[in-house]
C-alpha cells in the first residue's frame, strides 16, 4: 500500500530517530550508574521522572501553540528543534561527568522530545491519506517505534561491547543529525497557508 511523501519522510525520520536512540536506551542505566559521579540506580529512576514530567508539561504547551498558529511552518520549526536537542542530548551524555548534569540533560532531553513529538503529531495527523490512516499510524508504531528500537537495541549492544559508550553516543547524534537532514525532504511539500 502506497503512502504520501510527507508520511514517508516522518516514517524514516522517525525510524532512524528511535533507531539512534534504541544504541544506548537499554543500557543508559550501566552507563549512569558505573560512569557518573554520584548516580545511582534511583538517579536513572529520577532522571527518567524528570524527562516525563518536563516533557509532558512541554508538548501540552507547545502542541496548543502549534495549533493556533497558522500553516505548517511553526510546526516544521518545533520539528527541527526538537531534533536538534536530541543530537545535543546525545552528544551531551558523552561528555558529562555528574548525576547533576544527567539530570539536566534529561531536563532538555524532555524540551526536545516535547517539541519533536507534538510538532511529528500534528503533521502526521494532518497528512495521512484518507482511508488509510490504520495503516499508517499501524507503519508508525510498528517501524517508526517498535523495529526501530529493536534494530537499534540489538546494534547498540554489540557496538557497546566493543567500542564502549562514548563512541556510541557520538553515533547517536551523529544519526540524528541525519535524521534531521530528513527533514528537508519535508519541508516543500508543507501546507504553509493551513487556517487555524
Amino acid at each position: 500500500m502506497k503512502v504520501n511523501r510527507v508520511i514517508l519522510t516522518l516514517l524514516w525520520f522517525l525510524f532512524v530517530i528511535n533507531l539512534s536512540e534504541g544504541l544506548f536506551a537499554p543500557l543508559l542505566a550501566i552507563y549512569v550508574t558505573n560512569e557518573l559521579a554520584g548516580a545511582t540506580l534511583a538517579s536513572v529512576g529520577f532522571a527518567v521522572a524528570i524527562y516525563a514530567v518536563v516533557k509532558s508539561v512541554f508538548q501540552l504547551v507547545i502542541a496548543k501553540k502549534l495549533d493556533k498558529w497558522i500553516g505548517e511552518r511553526d510546526d516544521f520549526y518545533a520539528l527541527v528543534a526538537g531534533s536538534l536537542i536530541g543530537v545535543a542530548y546525545a552528544f551531551g551524555l558523552a561528555v558529562i561527568t555528574n548525576v547533576n548534569q544527567f539530570y539536566w540533560l534529561a531536563s532538555l532531553s524532555g524540551v526536545g522530545g516535547a517539541c519533536l513529538m507534538a510538532a511529528y503529531y500534528s503533521i502526521f495527523a494532518r497528512h495521512a491519506d484518507h482511508g488509510k490512516e490504520g495503516f499508517e499510524w499501524s507503519l508508525f508504531s510498528v517501524g517508526g517505534l517498535t523495529i526501530s528500537a529493536a534494530i537499534g537495541a540489538a546494534i547498540g549492544g554489540v557496538a557497546i561491547e566493543h567500542f564502549g559508550f562514548s563512541p556510541t553516543f557520538v553515533a547517536t547524534g551523529l544519526l540524528n543529525a541525519v535524521a534531521t537532514m530528513l527533514l528537508l525532504f519535508l519541508y516543500p511539500k508543507l501546507d504553509i497557508k493551513r487556517h487555524a
